[in-house]
């Protein structure tokens, strides 16, 4: 027979090699069991709060917004450090309780604003860190630092805030910040405003969002359980917003704000050479750093309803009848196209009739005998009513809106509002009815439909300074802006509307001779302006009769020095009765003011 093998003998080397194995793998895991024994016993707190309690986050950098500076490099809109309250909700308890101990903490703090903040962050993403808009003083911080261990998820947390020194002197101008809404982010990049939570509302802050914003850096960081910061992992800064520089002169702003005193008031002042904006005030007007970490409800209902209504910015928004301040506009044309010349006289009665109809003259006895050029210096409306009919509705049209009426100028400032200049089409489209002679007679002294704004008002001296050169006006100093030229071509024309200007301020017979007399060194160019408010029907005037809100509406638009100016104004006061009385005072203090202080 065969031989047979012997497995025991041969499967022993393998066997002690196998055990031995074992052990190692038995040790091994005996030595990892006893670690983790002594780790869950020993040091178990210190690892349950590195394992639950660091995180690596994302905190997104806002950038610093672009400061807003005046033509001298005043500055206008600025940011400056304070302290605010930033709650992470997840991190609090119980957000009611911590509410509470807030208000007793700080009993001086807006209470209402308090609780609308805390009823906001509940409907928000929990993880988020959302910042009470508040300004914490030095020793209010003092104070919550002091408590700070008593509100978990609450920290005290340095901010930019945007503030704005002159208060209601820039309001209308630069306008606002405010907390982003659900309306402002259909015009908004959101990836630019992550970790942002303010936008520009109005004004100037509005029109140059864009620029302004800048752009926001990151930071990954290592935080602890209570959500503090352990170390910086990585870190791109946020791009500054650009800066604004404006062509506002802020002394001038200012002043002209203090002459107004609180009227119902606007008034534009514009470079003509340049098309720049000098001032741009609105009265009654209010302050904006209100608005900046959010207005309580009792604070805007009392701005809101305000019967001087000072939330209007009447320099661009309000729309007023503009009188006789277009009768210079008005003369040039009627000179171009031949309706009348430098030489024609007509008889003023002191009233024009036209079918079976009398309508009057500002002064009920009549300026007797009257050229072109008396009828701007004395603002004889008889000469308009007859001139006016034998243009007709469309002709006048065609002559004013040259000068920018019934058209928004395109000024970079939001919320123009573009006035009304009549025409037949005009009327056909709004009204479905027909053109009446009559109406082109009250059109032709600036009343009726038409309504223009002191923006408008302003720019239309402007070109008329210009002797005709058109400049659209504007704020950013560093727009380029083209320029173009009207179609009146004859010199002589400008130089005799304007010579009627002249001596209107400083004649004796001049509307605003008042005014001007004073006026020493050079000449300024003005015409006076009163528009109706209401219908009188024939009957006359008489302010002493009627309450003070149906007053007419006083307006002066002007232009110096005369024969090379560097300013251009209109004013238009609410209720403020003749031109040559209320309004024309004002901008001739103000004209004063420019070429004698800040030339």
């Amino acid at each position: 027979m065969g031989w047979t093998a012997k497995p025991k003998a041969a499967s022993w080397p393998f066997k002690q090699r196998l055990i031995f194995a074992l052990v190692i793998v038995l040790l091994a895991f005996s030595g990892l069991i006893a670690r983790m024994i002594y780790l869950q016993f020993h040091h178990y707190e210190t690892y349950l709060g590195l394992a639950e309690g660091n995180r690596i986050s994302v905190q997104i950098i806002p950038p610093e917004r672009g400061k807003i500076f005046d033509r001298h490099g005043q500055l206008l809109a600025e940011n400056r450090s304070v302290f605010s309250l930033s709650f992470t909700r997840e991190r609090i308890p119980n957000l009611a309780e911590s509410i509470i101990k807030l208000t007793e903490l700080f009993p001086d703090i807006d209470q209402e604003r308090l609780e609308q903040f805390s009823q906001r962050i509940t409907r928000l993403p929990w993880h988020q860190t959302h910042i009470f808009p508040i300004s914490l003083s030095d020793e209010q911080a003092a104070r919550f630092a002091a408590h700070n261990h008593q509100f978990p998820g609450i920290q005290l947390t340095a901010r930019q805030k945007r503030v704005y020194p002159f208060g209601t002197s820039t309001a209308h101008l630069i306008g606002y910040v405010g907390r982003i809404s659900e309306q402002d982010t259909v015009r908004i990049d959101r990836a630019r405003y992550r970790g942002t939570d303010i936008i520009g509302k109005s004004g100037l802050e509005r029109f140059y969002e864009d620029i302004l914003h800048g752009q926001p850096g990151l930071r990954r960081v290592e935080t602890n359980a209570r959500g503090r910061v352990i170390r910086t992992l990585e870190q791109i800064p946020p791009t500054p917003g650009q800066d604004l520089h404006l062509s506002v002169d802020i002394r001038l702003q200012q002043f002209i704000e203090q002459e107004l005193a609180g009227r119902r008031a606007a008034v534009v002042a514009i470079e003509p050479s340049t098309g720049q904006i000098l001032a741009f005030v609105s009265t009654p007007s209010y302050d904006a750093n209100l608005f900046v970490d959010g207005i309580s409800h009792r604070e805007y209902n009392a701005l809101l309803n305000d019967p001087e209504r000072p939330l209007i910015n009447r320099a661009s928004r309000g729309q007023y009848p503009p009188g006789s301040t277009t009768k210079p506009m008005t003369a040039l044309g009627a000179l171009e196209l031949g309706f009348t010349t430098t030489t024609e006289r007509i008889f003023d009665p002191g009233h024009f009739e036209f079918q079976d109809r009398r309508y009057h003259n500002w002064r009920r006895e009549g300026h007797g005998w009257t050229d072109l050029k008396r009828s701007i210096v004395e603002s004889v409306d008889t000469f308009y009513y007859k001139m006016s009919l034998d243009m007709g509705i469309d002709t006048l049209h065609d002559i004013l809106a040259p000068f920018g009426f019934g058209a928004r100028t395109g000024v970079d400032h939001p919320g123009e509002q573009a006035g009304i200049l009549p025409s037949q089409a005009w009327k056909r489209a709004t009204h479905g009815q027909a053109w009446f002679r009559g109406e082109t007679i009250i059109s032709s002294i600036g009343q009726g439909y038409n309504l223009v704004t002191p923006l408008q008002l302003a720019q239309a001296t402007s070109i008329l300074a210009n002797r005709g050169q058109v400049i659209p006006p504007h704020f950013n100093q560093a727009l380029a802006q083209n320029s173009h030229q009207l179609p009146i071509r004859n010199r002589q024309h400008w130089e005799y509307v304007i010579d009627g200007m002249i001596d209107s301020v400083h004649t004796p017979r001049g509307t605003a001779w008042n005014s001007g007399r004073h006026i020493k060194g050079y000449k300024i160019a003005g015409k006076t302006g009163t528009a109706q408010v209401f219908s009188l029907n024939d009957q006359e005037y008489r302010e002493e009769e009627i309450e003070q809100h149906l007053h007419n509406h006083a307006l002066f638009v002007a232009f110096a020095p005369a024969h090379n100016p560097n300013i251009a104004i209109s004013i238009i006061v609410e209720n403020g009765g003749g031109g040559g009385r209320t309004a024309a005072p004002i901008a001739i203090r103000a004209i004063d003011y420019y070429q004698r202080e800040l030339q």
